[in-house]
């Protein structure tokens, strides 16, 4: 009988044991879970683990020689999730995807963005966070009762204790400077420095097309490609596109978008995001753009499969009555 399986009979056996317990003595959720992660410490790790005074257990710690993480940072992370049979349940890493059986092209695997301080991350990475700097790494053990959101009646992400597995890659003091500095080093690198039209948002027209540039409540059709800055393609609805970058749906229509265009300075009436209808005000009938801008005009601080205060990156090509087929160019 090898140790592995010693061990999970050991722990089978204990949390029976506890479960009488629990009957016996009506020992809290809390009390079983602490005596569950206990054992498992000792067991697997020989109890040489670092426990803080709320309950995390640090598997591993690389502290890193970045910036510090302070109470409202942007921590721009890939991250793991284990359970305490060493499953992967959930990585950003494309490398464990794979292994885990749940890589796909159409998802995102670069850095997420986690937002102290703002009640969107379990209190427990929060905690966990503040030991690490920019360039560190933190394995570590988060129980359910630090798995709240560190407001009151915020109820628990995880129904389990799991084991994370956080590697920062950068950490930013305000997020939105960062998405700033970020749209203007793109713009002087791909398109020669060009001005911002309004603050965070650019433009640039790659065909100018015909008639009178298009106006607020004109109804017109239009092709599109969304990326982000760093070219992945997260939506289109140009076939050969999503083919292209193998993220076709045959459960979806590849057609020009119907939409009628709005001024997003005095309007929340539209059914896209703000940096859309600003580009279509910035066109023509047949024009081509290509339109790049801050998480403002774009999906801000909404949680998305790509993550969250992500700046966008859109092709966009309208419709003319004679033309109605795309191919994206730039």
């Amino acid at each position: 009988m090898n140790k592995l399986f010693k061990s999970s009979l050991w722990l089978l056996s204990f949390t029976f044991v506890l479960i009488s317990c629990a009957k016996e003595e009506s020992v809290s959720n809390n009390d079983l879970e602490k005596r569950y992660i206990e054992s498992h410490v000792k067991v697997i790790y020989k109890d040489t683990l670092t426990k803080t005074e709320s309950g995390l257990y640090i598997i591993n710690l690389k502290e890193g020689n970045g910036n510090a993480i302070t109470d409202t940072s942007g921590v721009y992370v890939r991250y793991s999730v284990m359970d305490f049979k060493n499953n992967y349940t959930k990585s950003t890493y494309e490398s464990v995807a794979k292994i885990m059986g749940s890589y796909a092209d159409s998802v995102y695997f670069g850095p997420q963005l986690f937002q102290m301080g703002d009640y969107s991350l379990m209190r427990g990475v929060e905690e966990a966070l503040k030991m690490v700097k920019e360039g560190g790494r933190i394995r570590f053990i988060i129980p359910t009762w630090l798995s709240d959101y560190n407001y009151t009646g915020s109820s628990y992400g995880l129904a389990t204790p799991a084991v994370y597995d956080i590697e920062v890659v950068r950490v930013v003091p305000s997020i939105s400077k960062f998405e700033i500095d970020t749209l203007e080093a793109y713009s002087e690198k791909y398109y020669g420095g060009i001005d911002s039209l309004s603050y965070g948002f650019y433009h640039k027209s790659l065909e100018a097309g015909i008639g009178d540039t298009l106006g607020v409540d004109e109804y017109i059709s239009f092709w599109y490609v969304a990326r982000l800055l760093d070219g992945f393609v997260v939506d289109t609805n140009i076939e050969d596109t999503a083919r292209k970058y193998r993220i076709y749906s045959s459960s979806r229509s590849y057609s020009a978008l119907g939409h009628t265009v709005v001024d997003p300075d005095t309007s929340s009436e539209s059914d896209l995001i703000r940096g859309i209808d600003k580009a279509l005000l910035n066109m023509k009938h047949g024009g081509v753009s290509i339109a790049f801008f801050s998480s403002d005009w774009g999906y801000g601080s909404k949680t998305k499969s790509f993550g969250r205060y992500q700046p966008m990156f859109y092709w966009i090509k309208v419709v003319t009555d004679n033309d109605d087929d795309a191919t994206e160019s730039e």
